[in-house]
């Protein structure tokens, strides 16, 4: 398939802490994504491109679910339980990481 500067494509990204699946799933052209990365947008937050709106949007509920995992293993204090519990990491069926995140030592 080929894209030119202005055809539409999926990108997923990163969330942070209060993202919804709208902030994290969008669509874009060669042009947008340019702007997108002049305007803040950085490699580390693993922007993934997609030529389908149903595998894009699955991807992003997928790191959303994650991210919320994440957060709720360090508000209840499992990780703290666990000894070096310092990061959570998640592979698909196919054995390849799909979201990774550290621990935080405290949240409030």
């Amino acid at each position: 398939m080929r894209y030119g500067p202005q055809e539409k494509f999926w990108v997923v990204v990163d969330p942070k802490e209060h993202s919804t699946l709208e902030d994290i799933v969008f669509q874009a052209s060669l042009k947008d994504l340019e702007l997108q990365f002049k305007g803040g947008l950085k490699i580390e937050e693993n922007p993934t491109l997609f030529t389908e709106q149903q595998e894009a949007e699955i991807e992003a509920y997928g790191r959303l679910t994650a991210m919320r995992a994440t957060q709720a293993i360090a508000r209840s204090g499992v990780g703290s339980k666990l000894q070096n519990a310092t990061r959570l990491e998640i592979y698909g069926a196919d054995g390849k990481l799909v979201f990774e995140a550290n621990l935080p030592g405290e949240v409030k």
